[in-house]
């Protein structure tokens, strides 16, 4: 248990299911360090609404669980670093749920191997109150757990409106639950061929279950580029707040306070953050501005434009086209870039990912009743 949760509070524990929050997820009282040391003696003043909905439905908080510093993924070292407690904690039993803010794919992409589920509700569904910021335009707490029926059932009691958080839909509350629609799947065969032959056989067989459609994902070759470039111009900009003064870790023997700042930061963050902040300053410079950070702002556009949900209800993707961390970001861009729900799990021995359209989540269950019988 102790490999999985790094605080275990069994004084709240009781009769129902257990729901562990990754770092990043506010618990009033307790620490909250979003996986990094600059955050070290950091308090958590409140309660994150998603703690509040699951209290009031008498779900039991099991304690916080380990992360990447801030959700950012180990791309350096190809993702051997990559830390998925929450994941792991959810496949081994020791929790029924896990919490989480997965802008990269980590836990999509782990869930799916570890043979459990993790849902990616849309942007705007689900309160982002309470939940320390990464890309605030892309964050979003998802669910993992073993079942995704459990998924959407636990989904339902943390989505509806929060007037703290300003970027939601007006809906109080969501019903989750399957459609008598017949679904059609878009299948992106350019997407599809650099998977494995495994993995291609998976997902042709998952589609053989629905009517299937080839489509093509335009911009999938820029996807990667996309996601990273805003990703780090937003957390640059979140991780200005960490300076020695305010809250968090602050440095010692410095002179001034440049140095503080310097020495704190220096001192407190670790590689992938400090390389995120340095992209971010950099294509939010005015010389770059332009052509990096308005560029990709555009394309951003331009790929959420492209979409055909008209002429399918969700588009299937593998989890996994290579052994490098940076090149699989492209799988797991759609959802975040463009608020889009997904669902990933294990079909046949391999990992796929389920994306549909914006508040259409009943689209991703109703797939996940038509194949459940067969995995």
């Amino acid at each position: 248990m102790d490999c999985y949760i790094v605080d275990f509070h069994a004084a709240e524990l009781g009769v129902g299911a257990e729901v562990a929050l990754e770092d990043s997820v506010m618990r009033k009282g307790l620490p909250a360090k979003a996986g990094s040391k600059i955050l070290e003696g950091f308090i958590a003043p409140f309660d994150a609404t998603v703690v509040t909905r699951l209290l009031d439905s008498k779900y039991n908080i099991a304690g916080r669980i380990g992360m990447n510093e801030f959700g950012l993924p180990s791309l350096i070292s190809a993702g051997t670093n990559d830390i998925y407690d929450a994941v792991k904690a959810v496949s081994a039993g020791v929790v029924s749920y896990a919490l989480c803010n997965d802008v990269f794919g980590v836990y999509r992409r782990r869930a799916a191997e570890e043979g459990i589920c993790y849902l990616h509700p849309t942007y705007g569904t689900v309160s982002r109150y309470g939940l320390v910021p990464m890309a605030c335009s892309m964050d979003q707490i998802g669910v993992a757990c073993k079942n995704p029926d459990d998924c959407f059932g636990l989904l339902s009691v943390i989505a509806g409106n929060d007037p703290k958080d300003g970027t939601m839909y007006p809906e109080k509350s969501y019903v989750y639950s399957k459609t008598g629609k017949e679904l059609r799947i878009g299948v992106p065969a350019a997407v599809l061929n650099q998977a494995d032959e495994g993995t291609k056989e998976s997902i042709r067989r998952f589609a053989a279950g629905f009517t299937s459609t080839d489509m093509e994902l335009k911009y999938f070759d820029v996807y990667k580029q996309v996601l990273y470039i805003l990703t780090c111009a937003e957390a640059s900009s979140n991780l200005t707040r960490y300076d020695g003064i305010k809250f968090g870790y602050r440095a010692s023997n410095y002179k001034n306070l440049n140095e503080l700042y310097t020495r704190t930061r220096t001192e407190a963050l670790g590689v992938e953050a400090k390389l995120a902040a340095i992209m971010g300053f950099m294509v939010l410079s005015q010389e770059n501005y332009i052509p990096y950070y308005e560029k990709a702002m555009k394309i951003r556009r331009l790929i959420k434009e492209s979409l055909r949900f008209g002429e399918y209800d969700i588009i299937v993707l593998p989890t996994k086209i290579s052994d490098d961390s940076y090149e699989n970001l492209s799988l797991f861009a759609l959802a975040p870039l463009a608020g889009l729900p997904s669902l990933s799990f294990s079909f046949k021995g391999c990992g796929i990912q389920l994306v549909a359209d914006a508040k259409n989540e009943n689209a991703l269950l109703t797939a996940w009743e038509g194949v459940k019988n067969e995995i």
